[in-house]
């Protein structure tokens, strides 16, 4: 079962957003404060906000599949659980004190996305915008490519599919783009990650509505 929690940021609120560091760990406050620009500071402030703040109530019947948190309300000391966090030599964070909850968090733009998950979980979001050209030819496989190519006009929008797609599994591994985006494809109908060598299902993917100016996917293991 996975949960996702969507936020917007909004410059109109950022500095009751950056009060809200307060609620950290000292181990966290340094974690936000590694970015140099005030935006990636909110962005990484506001997924742990989330994480720490739902957690623990990932299971319960009031969230729905994809939940938009608006405003600051729910980031308060006592919605916050006494998670611990450790990240392995990849970058990927896990909850160390509890056995069966499992997060990833993404930004793109002003949107900042929280998978929490039962079980091993990736998740990506990616605003739709023009790429340069040469960049599926270079990274993608020759399915991905024949996929783009299909629709002229839905061009942009099937690039940031795939490559939103193809990010939710190189988190679910851990392996970040050193997975190699050239050695797995996406069946959209199947919605199901596939070795490009030996067509083996690797992951499981699902698509979330979020913003018609986003794409965002979730991967998990088969």
């Amino acid at each position: 079962m996975i949960k996702i929690f969507a936020y917007k940021l909004d410059e109109n609120n950022a500095d009751i957003l950056l009060d809200k560091m307060s609620l950290l760990s000292l181990k966290e406050k340094e974690y936000v404060c590694r970015y140099k620009y005030v935006k990636d500071q909110l962005r990484s402030l506001t997924g742990r906000l989330m994480l720490f703040s739902f957690a623990d109530r990932y299971t319960d019947d009031c969230y729905k599949e994809i939940n938009y948190i608006s405003g600051t309300d729910d980031f308060t000391k006592e919605n916050m659980s006494d998670i611990s966090i450790v990240v392995d030599e990849n970058g990927k964070g896990r909850i160390e004190n509890r056995a069966n909850i499992f997060f990833n968090i993404s930004h793109s733009k002003d949107y900042c996305i929280l998978a929490l998950a039962d079980e091993e979980v990736g998740v990506d979001i990616q605003e739709i915008k023009p790429l340069k050209t040469n960049i599926p030819k270079r990274f993608f496989t020759d399915t991905d490519n024949e996929y783009i190519d299909q629709n002229e006009d839905e061009k942009i929008e099937r690039f940031t599919e795939v490559w939103s797609a193809k990010e939710s599994f190189a988190k679910l591994t851990g392996n970040g783009i050193g997975e190699g985006f050239s050695t797995f494809y996406e069946d959209f109908e199947k919605m199901v990650i596939i070795d490009a060598k030996n067509g083996e299902i690797k992951a499981n993917l699902k698509c979330y509505e979020i913003d018609d100016g986003y794409k965002c996917f979730s991967s998990t293991y088969v």
